[in-house]
C-alpha cells in the first residue's frame, strides 16, 4: 500500500516494518540496564558481591562526588551536547539511503562495544581503572547519541497516524522492556556463572559479553533491512543549529512535554540507579533471587500494556501520565516505610511491590515517546519542516540533564550512613527514595498543565488531508 503525502507517493509502514524498526530498543534495553541498574552495583561493591574494589572509592571531589556519579555526570552531560550537533548533522544529512540509517549503520558496533569494555577495566591499578571507565562511559554515551538520535528522529517521519504511533511506541516500549528483563535476568546468570568455576568478576563479564553480542545484532538488523527512502520524504532544514534549538523550545508544549520528562525520568534513574540495593540491602532478598522481583515488575508490566494502549487511544496520554507519575511517586516513598514490613515475609513483600510498580513501569515505558512524537508531529504540520532530529535532541539533551543529576547524585546519596568499610549506608539509599519520589511528583505538576488537546486536534485535522 502507498500514500499520497504532499504530491509523492511513499510507501505504507507496514507491521513487520515497524517490528523491525523497533529491535534496536532490546539492545538499548540491555545497555542502559547494565549502565543504570548495574554499573554502581559493579564498582562500589558490597561484601556480600565478592566483586573487588577496582576504583578510587569515597569522595573525590568536594567532599560530595564519587568517582562513577563525576564520570557518569561528564558522560552525560557530553552526551547531551552532542545530541544537538548529531541531530542537526542527520536533519541536514544528503546521504542517497537517507537521513538516519546511514548513521545506524556505522555507529551500530562501537556503541555495543562501548557499553561493553565499560565493565572490563583490565588493571589492578584504581587510578588506571578511573581512567579506563571515565573513556568507555564517554565514548558509550557519544555512541548512543551517533545512533539513537537518527534513530528516534526517524520514527515519527515513517509513522504518520496517531493510533499507529501509539501502537509503534508500544511495540518500542515492549523490547525494550523484554530486553531490560533479559537485563534483570544478570544476577541469575552471574550466579550460574560462579557455579560454573568462575571468579564473580569474570561471571559478570562474561555476562555482560553476551548481551553484546545479542546487541550488536539488533542493532543491524534495521540498518540493512529498512530502506529508509521508499518511507521518507523529508525537506530538509537550513536553519543554523541554535536557531533550530530556539525554535523548538519557543514551543510551548514541547517545554512542558521535556520538563515533565525531565522530573520523571530523573525519578525513575534514582529507582534504576539503586533497585539492587533496594532489593538486597533494604529488603534482604539475596542475589540471586533478586531476578524474582525484577521479573515480577516486568511481567506485571507487559501485562499493563494493551490496557495502557487502549486507555490512551481513547483518553489521551496526559491522564494515564499523570496518573503512572502518581502511583510511581507513592511507590519510591514506600521504599522509606521498608523497616515496618515484617521480615519473615521478605519476598512477599518485594513481590507486591514490584506488582505494584507495575502500572507506571508500563506508562513510563509507552506514552512519553509518543507524546513527544505527537508535539514534533504538531510542529511539522504548522512549519512544514521536518526537524525531528533537532526536536528529538532538544528533548534528549534536557532529560539527559536530568540523568546526570541523578547520576551524580546517587552514588554520593548511598554512602550515607555507611558502616566502616562499607560503601553502602541504609540512610543514603532511602534518602534515594525520597529524592526520586520529589522528583516525580514534580512530574505530575507539569503533565497537569499540558494542553494535550489542542496538540491533537492540529494533528487529527492535518491526517484528514491525508489521500490514501
Amino acid at each position: 500500500m502507498v500514500k499520497i503525502l504532499r504530491g509523492k507517493c511513499m510507501k505504507e509502514v507496514t507491521k513487520k516494518t515497524i517490528i523491525i524498526f523497533c529491535l534496536p530498543q532490546f539492545a538499548v534495553g540491555l545497555f542502559t540496564t547494565m549502565l543504570n541498574n548495574y554499573l554502581i552495583y559493579f564498582y562500589q561493591p558490597t561484601a556480600a558481591s565478592g566483586l573487588p574494589t577496582l576504583i578510587t572509592q569515597g569522595y573525590v571531589l568536594a567532599g560530595i562526588l564519587t568517582v562513577i556519579g563525576l564520570i557518569k555526570a561528564v558522560g552525560h552531560i557530553i552526551d547531551a551536547v552532542s545530541d544537538p550537533l548529531v541531530a542537526s548533522i542527520s536533519d541536514k544529512c544528503s546521504n542517497k539511503n537517507g537521513r538516519r540509517i546511514p548513521f545506524m549503520k556505522w555507529f551500530a558496533v562501537p556503541f555495543a562495544l562501548s557499553a561493553l569494555l565499560i565493565f572490563w577495566s583490565p588493571s589492578a591499578n584504581p587510578v588506571f581503572n578511573n581512567i579506563w571507565l571515565a573513556v568507555f562511559i564517554w565514548a558509550y554515551y557519544i555512541f548512543y547519541t551517533l545512533y539513537m538520535v537518527p534513530h528516534s528522529a526517524l520514527l515519527p517521519e515513517m509513522v504518520k497516524k496517531e493510533g499507529m504511533l501509539v501502537d509503534t511506541y508500544t511495540w518500542h516500549s515492549l523490547f525494550f522492556v523484554v530486553g531490560s528483563m533479559l537485563g534483570y535476568a544478570t544476577t541469575a546468570i552471574v550466579a550460574l556463572m560462579k557455579k560454573a568455576g568462575l571468579e564473580p568478576i569474570m561471571a559478570w563479564r562474561m555476562t555482560f559479553l553476551c548481551f553484546t553480542i545479542i546487541g550488536v545484532v539488533l542493532l543491524l538488523l534495521p540498518a540493512f533491512v529498512i530502506k529508509e527512502k521508499e518511507y521518507v520524504s523529508s525537506v530538509r532544514p537550513t536553519t543554523p543549529l541554535m536557531k533550530s534549538l530556539k525554535h523548538a523550545f519557543s514551543n510551548k508544549h514541547f517545554r512542558l512535554i521535556t520538563l515533565g520528562q525531565l522530573f520523571e525520568g530523573t525519578g525513575m534513574s534514582f529507582f534504576q540507579a539503586c533497585i539492587m540495593y533496594y532489593i538486597t540491602e533494604l529488603m534482604g532478598i539475596p542475589e540471586e533471587k533478586a531476578i524474582i522481583i525484577m521479573a515480577t515488575s516486568i511481567v506485571g508490566s507487559l501485562v499493563m500494556y494493551p490496557f495502557i494502549n487502549k486507555w490512551s487511544k481513547k483518553s489521551g496520554k496526559r491522564v494515564p501520565m499523570i496518573v503512572g507519575c502518581v502511583v510511581f511517586a507513592v511507590a519510591e516513598f514506600v521504599i522509606c516505610l521498608v523497616d515496618a514490613f515484617p521480615k519473615d515475609n521478605a519476598m512477599l513483600v518485594a513481590v507486591l511491590f514490584a506488582l505494584f510498580v507495575s502500572l507506571p513501569f508500563a506508562v513510563l515505558n509507552i506514552l512519553p515517546g509518543s507524546m513527544m512524537a505527537d508535539v514534533i508531529r504538531y510542529d511539522t504540520v504548522k512549519t512544514g519542516i521536518n526537524q525531528e532530529g533537532t526536536f528529538a535532541a532538544a528533548k534528549s539533551f534536557i532529560t539527559k540533564l536530568g540523568t546526570s543529576i541523578a547520576t551524580m547524585i546517587v552514588p554520593s546519596l548511598v554512602v550515607v550512613g555507611a558502616v566502616t568499610g562499607e560503601s553502602v549506608g541504609k540512610t543514603g539509599l532511602l534518602l534515594t527514595a525520597i529524592v526520586g519520589g520529589v522528583f516525580t511528583i514534580g512530574a505530575v505538576i507539569v503533565f497537569a498543565v499540558y494542553n494535550e488537546k489542542e496538540v491533537l486536534g492540529v494533528i487529527r485535522n492535518s491526517d484528514k488531508e491525508l489521500v490514501k
